[in-house]
């Protein structure tokens, strides 16, 4: 009876937030930074934070800003560690590029964080801030330009990771590509939209995690959605899986409403459709279209 208290009554902690950034004016901005700052402390202890860009060069003041915060937070709380993915494409045309992407976008964030570099390695333990540049290719991404960015990445203990979809699968072919890469993320179109992104996220997050028994279709169905939020910076809205974001159903706002009363609607919304069918159908097909890959 007491087991069944408490597994009614735990309130769900977050493993991952999605940020699909846009055009913010400057209040929205700090809003936004605000509630994640509140959301923070609903994560686990180890936690991704995803944010999106279509370009890079227009959210990089929106990201400086929000890192700081991110910092901020780290420093009171030391215990906690975050792994911060900037998912973006990359115009990568000559080798000037990759001084350009590197020098311009990563290298003062990187700079920023060297107290927790620091802190690393008086500890000798795993930095407590990890930036992970996850780079979204296209047909006309050169692979030896690639890997140079990625070099570029590994020197500064920057890990990158690899975003692919059914046209760019050709740079999987390229071994010496991946051996320079984290991770590698599959999408099942060809497709770069931040729906697509999140969905292919979430259905990898899903499989692997149920990968000791990938080949029962059962265990797929019925493997529980990792607890996440998404949030869209430009209307604010909030979607509490990827088939609500898909569907564009949105649980609350972050402009019009506290973040108490949007994790007490997450909270019940979780209890009720942890084993969401439309996450299990976008999971499921996700899985599907890898074995159409390499026919």
């Amino acid at each position: 009876m007491m087991n069944n208290y408490f597994q009614t009554n735990l309130k769900p902690v977050l493993q991952k937030i999605f940020v699909v950034l846009g055009k913010q004016d400057r209040e929205q901005l700090e809003k936004l930074n605000l509630t994640l700052s509140n959301l923070f402390s609903h994560m686990n202890f180890t936690s991704h934070l995803y944010f999106l860009a279509d370009n890079l060069s227009e959210i990089i003041p929106q990201l400086e800003y929000i890192h700081k915060g991110i910092m901020a937070f780290l420093e009171e709380n030391l215990f906690t560690s975050f792994y911060i993915n900037l998912i973006h494409r990359v115009p990568l045309e000559t080798a000037k590029d990759i001084d350009y992407i590197f020098n311009y976008y990563y290298q003062p964030l990187k700079r920023s964080e060297r107290a927790f570099d620091i802190e690393s390695y008086m500890h000798r333990e795993a930095s407590r801030l990890v930036l992970l540049p996850v780079v979204v290719t296209d047909r006309q991404t050169d692979s030896k330009l690639l890997a140079g960015l990625f070099d570029r990445f590994n020197s500064s203990s920057l890990l990158p990771v690899l975003y692919l979809n059914t046209d760019t699968f050709f740079l999987a072919e390229d071994e010496n590509l991946l051996m320079k890469v984290h991770k590698v993320y599959y999408g099942h179109s060809n497709s770069a939209e931040a729906a697509e992104i999140v969905s292919t996220i979430c259905s990898q997050d899903i499989l692997e995690k149920a990968s000791p028994n990938v080949a029962s279709r059962t265990v797929l169905m019925n493997a529980p959605c990792p607890a996440a939020l998404i949030i869209s910076a430009q209307d604010g809205m909030v979607y509490s899986c990827m088939n609500a974001f898909l569907k564009k159903e949105s649980l609350s706002n972050i402009y019009g409403e506290h973040v108490n009363t949007l994790m007490t609607q997450y909270d019940r919304y979780h209890k009720s459709n942890s084993a969401c069918p439309g996450c299990r159908k976008q999971m499921v097909e996700w899985f599907s279209s890898l074995g159409t890959w390499t026919n």
